[in-house]
């Protein structure tokens, strides 16, 4: 949970450093982004630690299904700002998403390989 918190801090900063760099208005954007990294990994932490206490046999499913819910909740935040804004908008947002979520996703991925070679 450390880890994710501290990620999603770090890309935070990096998107307002990048806001400033180019002069871009990003704001809204590292906003969501951020929001969803923070969310989705907080959660996740919660119910593994959850689920390794109670169920730890339902560990591989459950990583499966993490990173399944993730992509469809992705789907949704993009579709939802596609509706609400513009076409330059909706450009800026995919990059900026699309960073957060290919990072939190390779977070992700190394966190539960090294788990599971732990197991």
């Amino acid at each position: 949970m450390v880890q994710s918190i501290a990620l999603c801090a770090v890309l935070t900063f990096c998107g307002f450093v990048a806001m400033k760099l180019w002069s871009l208005d990003l704001t809204a954007a590292v906003i969501v982004s951020g929001s969803f990294v923070l969310v989705i990994e907080v959660a996740s932490a919660f119910l593994f630690r959850w689920l390794a206490i109670k169920h730890s046999d339902m560990l591989p499913a459950f990583i499966t299904g993490v990173s399944g819910f993730r992509f469809l909740a992705a789907l949704v935040v993009m579709a939802i700002w596609f509706v609400l804004s513009d076409r330059t908008s909706m450009g800026q947002f995919i990059v900026v998403f699309g960073m957060f979520y290919l990072l939190s996703l390779i977070h992700h991925s190394i966190f539960f390989s090294r788990l599971s070679n732990r197991l």
